[in-house]
């Protein structure tokens, strides 16, 4: 009951991530929020606060503050789930600027690193990333670059669900 309320006041996002750029662009619209993957987290007495993300992270200079680049690794595309999750978190409540936190239909289309497919492992994590930012309904997607002004979400669903 509580998840379609919410979902009244949610949009269908796409979520493209790459190393260098997060880019989530709602259905039918030009919002669109796109930022480079960084963090900034500040080691205090209390723990780990998130202080500023994407290039505003960049800028943070304090000794106890990390930078990290969470969709940065050798081997696998996800480097640290945890802060992976904050920068979409961050980024899905920038297109929604709303109190109620939102409960959108989301396709994540990694856009590095998936030669061959993607193991069971990388698709849950980018369904448990999807989750955790607060997705009643998750699409992985491999392919080509989507145009989110002429394509729907239903349109994708349908498309990934023929394959």
């Amino acid at each position: 009951m509580f998840t379609y309320l919410r979902s009244l006041f949610s949009n269908d996002l796409l979520v493209e991530l790459s190393e260098s750029k997060i880019s989530i662009k709602v259905f039918s619209s030009d919002i669109k929020f796109e930022e480079e993957p960084y963090i900034a987290v500040e080691n205090t007495k209390k723990g780990e606060i998130v202080k500023a993300i994407g290039t505003e992270a960049k800028r943070e200079t304090t000794t106890n503050i990390t930078i990290t680049n969470p969709f940065k690794h050798t081997r696998s595309f996800v480097a640290d789930f945890m802060l992976a999750e904050k920068i979409l978190q961050h980024g899905i409540y920038q297109i929604h600027k709303s109190r109620i936190r939102p409960a959108p239909r989301i396709i994540m289309h990694q856009l590095e690193k998936v030669e061959g497919g993607l193991t069971s492992i990388e698709d849950r994590v980018l369904r448990e990333l999807a989750a955790g930012s607060g997705a009643r309904e998750v699409i992985i997607y491999l392919g080509g670059k989507i145009n989110t002004s002429v394509e729907s979400f239903d349109s994708v669903k349908s498309r990934v669900s023929a394959t």
